[in-house]
């Protein structure tokens, strides 16, 4: 039953061995360990800060990237509406100035068959005047050639008449 039931001298042998194992590692072993973690639980406690701070400048980044989007949004929008209103007024004046330039026209026009319609009516009433005279002097002409006639019979009558006399 040795085997079971352990003698005293042995468990004090092994507590002494365990306590001088126990100082052994503390002093060499455990504070270099607890040193390494210490080290290892700062670092990782400022990789989380900047970690933090990394996305936080993120945010602030991502925010701003917002912001000049949406502004930029609001510049394109503008430009459309501004370059849609020019684009409106272009058409409007081109309009505008196509029924100035057929009024213009039409006027001009109207003053051109005004000016034609009276030269042709002056050269109407010329021709007709003319053509009037021409009438005038040929019935004139026939009436002084009937005169004339007139007269020669007359003269061959008062001849005739003188001789027979």
């Amino acid at each position: 039953m040795d085997l079971i039931t352990p003698s005293i001298g042995l468990i004090i042998w092994q507590t002494i061995i365990f306590i001088i194992l126990i100082l052994f590692l503390s002093k060499y072993a455990w504070k270099p360990i607890i040193k390494f973690i210490d080290q290892r639980e700062e670092k990782i406690r400022i990789s989380i800060e900047k970690a933090n701070q990394i996305q936080k400048e993120l945010d602030f980044i991502e925010n701003k990237k917002n912001k000049i989007l949406k502004e930029t949004r609001i510049k394109r929008d503008m430009i459309l509406k501004e370059a849609i209103q020019m684009k409106e007024n272009i058409k409007y004046k081109a309009i505008e100035e196509g029924f100035l330039e057929k009024k213009k026209i039409l006027t001009e026009t109207k003053k051109i068959i005004q000016i034609e319609k009276k030269a042709a009516i002056h050269d109407l009433k010329n021709q007709i005047g003319n053509i009037s005279i021409k009438i005038a002097e040929k019935i004139l002409k026939k009436e002084l050639d009937q005169n004339k006639k007139m007269e020669k019979q007359e003269k061959f009558i008062k001849e005739w008449l003188n001789k027979l006399n």
